[in-house]
């Protein structure tokens, strides 16, 4: 029996990863932080259509050495994904401590229990905070750059201590990461992801459109990118940085008006934007990314996975429309 865990089982990019593990007759093993949470997940999977005799649960904690070892036993495969997620410049150490020492608890459990692979559900956050404006899967965030968010020093700081305890473990565990742009697209739990929020809501509140573009990708395509990458032999090793494309926000906003949303379709010159930003708060991070056209290149992804995702247009309009349900 090929026995998978997965940490924070419960969250936006885990149970759709839950359903084509469970789709493919794998046994899981989730955690999730608050007990409370298990029969709403067993209920979302059900919801599904999904067979939930194949799944267990157990309750752990990122920052609680308390449980992992026992929770790993006989787990040939292990997608860590459990991590916080704050948007804005909140305090660091409610980021960057759990995100760094779950981390650590997980994969050290991971290597106790000789696990095949650890798959690490890292972001492009670790990739693109440099002064390039084209990045591949060899980038890597600058940690000495001033102007970094909490988020996305977690992210750097926990990839990067998981290359580190790969490199220096006796026992030579297979590791890779997955590290996806903005995600986008509806939750199985009917919740609204935090991604979704971000940029769904603050295209909602603009009175125009900025002249920015974002990397986006379907929620669906990144959890079929955790199982690729846990099932393939040659991702060991490797990052890979997952995305479908890049995209003005005008193109966003156009979905969202197609479904009915009164949202702005008219696009503002950059020096509007700029002194808009002096009074609106939430237009200043926006100034800073006016004709800044990211280019990617996911290599590892096309050739070592053979990942060709699914436009994300659908998966936006899905969550447009789950959206407009909780009106």
């Amino acid at each position: 029996m090929n026995k998978v865990f997965i940490s924070g089982g419960s969250g936006y990019i885990a149970l759709h990863t839950i359903i084509l593990l469970l789709q493919k007759k794998y046994y899981v093993v989730a955690s999730v932080k608050d007990k409370d949470k298990i029969p709403l997940v067993k209920k979302c999977l059900q919801e599904n259509n999904i067979n939930i005799s194949r799944i267990e649960f157990c309750v752990l904690d990122l920052l609680d050495d308390q449980g992992w070892d026992d929770a790993l036993k006989g787990c040939e495969y292990v997608l860590h994904m459990a991590s916080p997620v704050i948007p804005g410049n909140v305090e660091m150490d409610l980021l960057v401590k759990p995100a760094v020492e779950g981390m650590t608890r997980c994969l050290n459990a991971a290597i106790k229990n000789k696990a095949k692979k650890f798959v690490l559900t890292s972001s492009y956050a670790a990739i693109y905070g440099n002064l390039k404006n084209r990045f591949s899967d060899d980038d890597w965030t600058d940690l000495n750059r001033k102007d970094l968010m909490p988020y996305e020093i977690s992210k750097t700081k926990s990839e990067m201590g998981m290359w580190e305890i790969v490199k220096n473990s006796e026992y030579k565990i297979e590791a890779c990461s997955i590290n996806p742009v903005l995600v986008l697209g509806p939750s199985v739990s009917g919740v609204i992801s935090m991604s979704n929020k971000q940029v769904l809501s603050r295209i909602l509140r603009l009175p125009f459109i900025p002249n920015i573009s974002v990397p986006i990708v379907g929620v669906r395509d990144v959890a079929n990118a955790h199982l690729m990458a846990m099932e393939n032999k040659n991702s060991n090793g490797k990052r890979f940085l997952i995305s479908e494309k890049t995209v003005d926000l005008i193109h966003i906003a156009k979905i969202l008006k197609s479904n009915n949303f009164n949202v702005s379709t008219l696009v503002v010159p950059d020096f509007i934007v700029r002194l808009f930003s002096f009074f609106i708060p939430s237009l200043r991070a926006i100034a800073k990314r006016l004709n800044k056209k990211e280019h990617l290149e996911p290599k590892n992804a096309q050739s070592i996975l053979g990942f060709h995702p699914n436009s994300v247009d659908l998966e936006i309009a899905n969550s447009v429309q789950q959206i407009n349900s909780k009106k």
